[in-house]
């Protein structure tokens, strides 16, 4: 395969009414570190996706409330989703690189309260090395959904699995992640408030804990992960407010703004306890079966970054896109 080439294939086969139904995805493109290329691609696929899926709802509801899927941080919902592709740039990050990545996530429900996924992401730095990350599985569990107060709360594990990933980019150990999540709509909040009525905030916070405490020379730090988002769900307002007036395209649109940040807390070098992060304002166009999401990613300081970079993802629904088949839980 010639140098700045990637070839990915994910091939997924159910058996649907007695026939296999197949669903496959390729990408193949060069030279990924080139910033033009690649946002104009990204733009042109949303568009696309918005134009070959009929609109309708999405999946993580409380109530009246649905969160839907985040690019900085995770939702609080448990579904059977599948993230296809998500695609990050960053024109100067903050090892001075041209970077580039593209991922995707597959979750499936045990039980309607449990999911447990798999992901996996391709990574190209310039100048610098290429490679898989290593393979990371979660398991999430939802202990609350309170439909009258618009709150729903998970608690998930997350593992990185050590030799799985390209040894030039992946860590040389396993990480375990324990995490918290949360979403809270303002859905019940008094009539003489509607305008906030459409307002939601999520929240997500884990650490990081190596199963090793160096590598060499080199110590594993333990980091803390912690982000909030706060979005306006024109979806939202249309249905339990006022009627929109305008495009329908406008009754889809959930304005965002995403904050994740990461900080070493132990076992850290001297000097590198800072933290770093980026605050992503954007766009989510949620549809029946799906969502297109694309952010800015704006780095806080120079260690995360020295320019805005772009974050975009195509997410899949299969709890409504099958839901007699592959997008019910295993176990009822």
């Amino acid at each position: 395969m010639p140098a700045g080439r990637i070839n990915i294939a994910i091939h997924l086969a159910r058996c649907l009414q007695r026939r296999p139904v197949c669903i496959l995805f390729k990408v193949d493109f060069k030279m990924l570190y080139v910033h033009k290329p690649l946002l104009s691609g990204l733009i042109t696929f949303a568009w696309v996706s918005l134009c070959v899926i009929s609109p309708a709802n999405a999946h993580s509801v409380a109530g009246d409330r649905v969160f839907p899927a985040t690019l900085g941080i995770d939702d609080p919902g448990v579904a059977d989703e599948l993230a296809l592709p998500t695609f990050t740039y960053i024109p100067l990050n903050g090892d001075l690189c041209h970077e580039t990545d593209i991922s995707f996530n597959y979750a499936k429900r045990i039980t309607e309260n449990l999911a447990l996924s798999i992901g996996d992401g391709y990574q190209q730095l310039h100048p610098g090395s290429s490679g898989w990350q290593n393979l990371s599985t979660a398991l999430k569990y939802r202990f609350l959904t309170d439909g009258a107060h618009e709150l729903m709360a998970s608690v998930g594990l997350q593992a990185s699995w050590e030799k799985t990933g390209s040894r030039n980019v992946a860590d040389p150990f396993t990480t375990f992640t324990p995490n918290l999540y949360i979403g809270k709509g303002f859905g019940d909040l008094p009539k003489s408030l509607d305008w906030l009525r459409p307002f939601a905030i999520t929240g997500q916070v884990g650490i990081d804990l190596p199963n090793q405490r160096r590598t060499g020379d080199d110590p594993n730090p333990n980091i803390l992960n912690w982000g909030f988002t706060l979005q306006y769900s024109l979806p939202y307002l249309n249905a339990n407010v006022q009627a929109i007036e305008g495009p329908e395209f406008l009754r889809h649109l959930v304005p965002i703004v995403e904050f994740a940040f990461q900080r070493p807390v132990s076992n850290a070098a001297p000097g590198t306890t800072i933290t770093t992060g980026t605050v992503q304002p954007g766009l989510i166009y949620v549809g029946k079966s799906y969502q297109v999401a694309v952010e800015a990613l704006v780095p806080i300081n120079a260690a995360s970054g020295h320019r805005v970079g772009i974050k975009g993802e195509l997410h899949f629904f299969l709890d409504d896109i099958f839901p007699n088949s592959l997008g019910k839980p295993i176990f009822k």
